[in-house]
């Protein structure tokens, strides 16, 4: 985890060493300054969310977006004692209440179901998944496969592209295509919204297996559409 409170105050760990305690668990928490990745909190006993991963510079970036009162807030499941650090959430206690969840790692179906099914209580939820290149071909397959100018529909003032996933195996593309909460994906500076089964479902021709369909979008759109400052979709 990158915060935790100190005191009366909620920060990224400062020194090496340093120690505070979990507010929602009560386990020991030390410092970890590494010399090449981001400073963080370690659960002495384990992180009490098995969901937990590791996390650097891009997690970091996008958490600084929304204020710290937004950022890894644990939410727990009042029958069962389940709990789970929500990377952002905004709105809480409201109507529009959102979590973000930022995957920077690949993450099997079963468990991105599960998130959903845990955060989506109560909750508006988007992914914004990170293509990168580091350690695998996928950065290479999405670019492959962005190709504007094929099958354009504009569908409530916005304009989508049905395009076909480049790489060998489908099941990425195939996997985010299922997903029940709102999916992006940034890849560098750009953020492409994907088409979920709804909105494919308006766009003429049922997508086939490996086609997928994304809308551009800037940054901006993006944490506007997160904080629900824009009529997005719910």
């Amino acid at each position: 985890m990158l915060y935790a409170w100190v005191g009366d105050h909620k920060r990224a760990p400062s020194a090496k060493g340093e120690r505070t305690t979990c507010r929602d668990c009560g386990g020991l928490l030390t410092a970890v300054i590494p010399v090449e990745n981001t400073p963080h909190w370690r659960h002495k006993a384990g992180d009490c969310d098995p969901w937990s991963e590791s996390e650097g510079p891009w997690h970091l970036g996008w958490k600084e977006f929304f204020d710290m009162s937004c950022r890894e807030i644990a939410l727990r499941d009042p029958a069962t004692g389940e709990l789970h650090r929500a990377d952002v959430l905004v709105g809480s206690g409201s109507p529009r209440a959102t979590v973000l969840e930022l995957q920077h790692s690949s993450i099997s179906e079963d468990e991105r179901s599960a998130r959903e099914a845990f955060y989506r209580r109560g909750h508006r939820m988007f992914w914004l998944i990170h293509i990168h290149s580091e350690s695998s071909f996928l950065g290479t397959y999405f670019s492959m496969s962005l190709d504007f100018s094929s099958r354009v529909t504009n569908l409530d003032g916005k304009e989508f592209t049905v395009m076909r996933w480049m790489g060998p195996n489908k099941q990425f593309i195939e996997k985010w295509k299922r997903a029940t909460a709102h999916v992006f994906f940034n890849a560098g500076p750009y953020i492409f919204y994907l088409a979920s089964p709804g909105v494919a479902a308006r766009l003429g021709a049922p997508l086939r297996r490996g086609e997928f369909a994304l809308c551009a979008l800037s940054r901006d759109d993006f944490l506007r559409a997160v904080r629900w400052e824009d009529g997005a979709p719910s």
